[in-house]
């Protein structure tokens, strides 16, 4: 190869390098925004990015511990990939055993701990007929009553998907957005284009955890009057 044509190339390689660290660092950017406005909810809140991940925030909401994670689902023979948030309140409540409401079971949700648990259990009569019940505790010992009316306001947004209750506190996954259609089905690249977070969502799904935590507890302070 000719001196000009290694110029050449190496021109074209540097070019390359160029366009995509621009790239990655303009994705790196637009996901780091996902989260903005929320971070005046907590107090003492920290945002985490890993390279070109969507970030993480971390902080103190009503004197609890909480982690908000974005989950890309890149699962291929999905129609199209979603964005989950993982909403997670941390509190020592007063149960045994861990619930498990999953909406729409595929057996591919990887971000879900429903599969490890042994027990199915019978959905009481009016709970949403798209979701799936398991726990390691039989239905008598759950506090089903208690999350009632949390299950039915959380499940009626057809983007609710999980509602998990541990003896560590409380998690909501909640689909945020879908890829974009077309680029997905041409590329096979997952894309979020202009990914956010409401403030008003993000209260919401905060609101209905610690709700729930604050019902468990009071619920188990009247048992033991």
């Amino acid at each position: 190869m000719s001196v000009a044509g290694i110029a050449l190339v190496a021109g074209f390689a540097v070019a390359l390098a160029i366009l995509y660290r621009r790239e990655r660092d303009a994705s790196r950017a637009q996901r780091r925004k996902l989260f903005d406005g929320c971070q005046s909810l907590f107090d003492h809140a920290t945002l985490t990015q890993d390279d070109v991940a969507f970030p993480v925030l971390t902080g103190s909401y009503r004197d609890r511990r909480v982690r908000i994670e974005p989950i890309v689902d890149p699962v291929v023979f999905r129609q199209v990939p979603s964005l989950w948030l993982v909403v997670s309140v941390r509190q020592d409540l007063p149960i045994a055993g861990t619930f498990d409401l999953l909406a729409r079971r595929a057996n591919v949700e990887f971000y879900s701990q429903a599969e490890a648990l042994p027990l199915r259990v019978k959905l009481p009569h009016e709970w949403p007929d798209h979701t799936s019940l398991r726990s390691d505790r039989e239905a008598a010992e759950l506090p089903l009553g208690v999350l009632d009316p949390h299950v039915r306001a959380l499940f009626a947004d057809p983007r609710s998907k999980e509602l998990a209750v541990m003896p560590r506190g409380v998690r909501i996954v909640y689909q945020v957005q879908g890829a974009d259609r077309s680029e997905y089905m041409v590329l096979r690249r997952a894309t979020f284009r202009g990914a956010h977070v409401s403030v008003a969502l993000l209260e919401s799904l905060l609101e209905r955890a610690t709700v729930v935590c604050a019902d468990l507890l009071r619920a188990s302070e009247h048992a033991n009057a």
